[in-house]
């Protein structure tokens, strides 16, 4: 198997940023210098502000490392959250599922749902939603996002048909999806707000934050569920759920409590970190995997310098898309690519050969990392390749168009 020259699997695990790479290093020999020792713990509560000089010299990939609420704020940043709302972090982001499906059935007795959602999160909204005796009306909208002469405004009518025959007053909606299509999530939101009461909403921003249109200023939603694994390329997995709306925080909080004191939402980076930022640090919590919270402030410490912040490359992302499409399609590979509305910087292919479709998804995926390729499969011959933040290179194409040939 071939090192990897062309890392296209983004949307699933990105590659990890030049300062979260030193991050890690720097704090792996902390780790081994310091342990856990005093000299740590304050590090951890107030940041390398604490240290003299020397010692920023001596670990200068931890220097972007503030403390909590400070990470807390450059993630705020990203999102276009605003200062005064919470963040929750997480190890476990399918905990977070769990929380939000909670948060959504607490007020509401019916919540649309489409098919863009990830598998898992919809079994978990699914369960939580049987357990609660709640209703949960499903909207199959695939097939018009594909379409592309649909227009948003097709879309919105459709979800805003189904909300109203079937009496939902609670939504759940995937920004960007798994395989790469996209929703007008503001425009949906103020679209059923408009015409029937919306009491909770939940959008699933995994793959959308650092990516698409993740912007919370306009409050549009109740909670934004993202992670800093993907596209804001922290490598070490994390959820992270961003209240979105001055009105709901006081119902969430009063919940989050619950699930929290009766055990229901068992986190232990979730509880590490509201003590921390608390200052209520008890001694008595689990021991918790802390380098995800590292890393994360080094790639949010790069996101924020680059001189474009992350959705304007969006467009570069969508231009790759159209190239990439073109070299596929040349190559034995239809590619599925939607209305301008609904794209994004994630292009889905299917082989036309029913040899290639008969492939499990692993061994397609092996198949193209023996060319170099790191990507994402599927079964049936589907692959996701998630773009780069650069202009193809002609080398990197001619790479794609070789590897895509070999396995039509």
């Amino acid at each position: 198997m071939q090192t990897t020259r062309l890392y296209l699997d983004t949307a699933r695990l990105g590659r990890m940023s030049g300062r979260a790479q030193q991050a890690h290093l720097d704090f792996a020999r902390m780790a081994g210098e310091e342990g856990a020792s005093l000299f740590f713990e304050r590090f951890l509560q107030e940041g390398s502000a604490c240290w003299p000089a020397s010692t920023r010299s001596r670990f200068p990939g931890l220097t972007c490392w503030q403390g909590i609420g400070p990470l807390k704020q450059s993630l705020r940043k990203l999102a276009g959250s605003s200062p005064t709302l919470p963040v929750l972090m997480v190890n476990r982001s399918a905990q977070l599922m769990r929380f939000a499906a909670r948060l959504l059935f607490h007020p509401c007795r019916n919540v649309l749902v489409t098919d863009l959602g990830w598998p898992p999160y919809q079994e978990i909204l699914e369960s939580e939603g049987h357990r609660a005796g709640r209703l949960i009306t499903p909207l199959a909208i695939l097939a018009l996002v594909c379409d592309r002469q649909a227009t948003e405004d097709d879309v919105i009518e459709a979800v805003r048909d189904r909300f109203l025959q079937a009496g939902c007053d609670g939504l759940f909606l995937t920004a960007v999806s798994h395989l790469g299509f996209r929703l007008p999530v503001e425009r949906l939101v103020r679209a059923l707000e408009s015409v029937r009461e919306l009491r909770f909403v939940v959008v699933d921003g995994a793959q959308d934050f650092c990516h698409a249109s993740a912007d919370l200023s306009n409050e549009y939603c109740d909670l934004y569920l993202a992670s800093s694994h993907k596209w804001l390329q922290g490598f070490h997995p994390m959820g992270l759920g961003f209240y979105g709306r001055q009105r709901s925080r006081a119902m969430i909080e009063t919940v989050l409590a619950h699930v929290l004191a009766s055990g229901e939402l068992d986190d232990p980076l979730l509880r590490f970190t509201m003590q921390m930022e608390n200052a209520t640090l008890d001694g008595e919590t689990e021991t918790v995997n802390l380098i995800p919270l590292f890393t994360c402030q080094g790639a949010a410490t790069d996101a924020l310098e680059q001189s474009s912040p992350p959705p304007t490359i969006l467009p570069l992302r969508q231009k790759n898309v159209v190239q990439a499409a073109s070299v596929a399609e040349s190559n034995g590979w239809h590619p599925f690519v939607p209305g301008e509305p609904f794209q994004t910087g994630i292009l889905l292919l299917q082989a036309e050969r029913e040899a290639t479709q008969a492939l499990a998804a692993r061994e397609l995926r092996q198949a193209f990392a023996g060319d170099g390729i790191a990507l994402t499969s599927y079964e049936r011959g589907f692959v996701r390749l998630s773009m780069p933040a650069a202009a193809w290179q002609p080398e990197e194409l001619t790479q794609l168009g070789r590897a895509l040939r070999a396995r039509a």
